[in-house]
């Protein structure tokens, strides 16, 4: 049986399915490294409204209108695992933490896609003037196997704004 309209994809003939969350790809521009480009999770794509300001209407006691407020966003989070030293991210990121300001920071911009199955990007999230806020390595455990085996550097970023492309 041949699918019906309503489930196929934008070309007509393939099916819609919801996208995968393990195929995707990070560009932090300026690092042209493929190696710092290798990350396992990333997390933190969140963007929510302040409380804004709330207005009694004349005449009317039993309404109140909400304004929004500020739009508020979370730290993304890289997760990979730990790679040699002195990698371009990771020497950018140092660039911060042991800044003694004779030199100016430089904010990065941070292009998130998710893929398609042809690795074609389906979703692209642009996160503007990106800074490192934290970097942290794993513990070490003797008797781990699997994923709890690798040394995990998790990088927390902070920016200004970000966009779906």
């Amino acid at each position: 049986m041949a699918p019906s309209s309503s489930n196929r994809g934008q070309s007509g003939t393939e099916p819609y399915y919801p996208m995968v969350g393990f195929y995707f790809s990070v560009h932090i521009d300026g690092i042209d490294n493929s190696i710092d480009s290798k990350f396992k999770e990333v997390s933190g794509v969140t963007m929510e409204l302040e409380s804004g300001l709330s207005v009694k209407e004349g005449g009317e006691n039993e309404a109140v209108h909400e304004l929004p407020g500020r739009t508020k966003y979370s730290d993304l989070v890289l997760k990979r695992g730990l790679l040699k030293p002195n990698t371009e991210l990771t020497d950018w990121c140092m660039s911060f933490f042991k800044n003694d300001f004779a030199v100016p920071l430089k904010k990065k911009d941070i292009s998130v896609k998710l893929l398609n199955d042809r690795g074609e990007p389906m979703f692209t999230w642009l996160f503007k003037s990106a800074q490192p806020l934290k970097m942290e390595i794993s513990g070490f455990n003797s008797t781990g196997s699997g994923d709890a085996g690798i040394v995990v550097e998790t990088i927390t970023l902070k920016y200004e704004t970000f966009t779906i492309l």
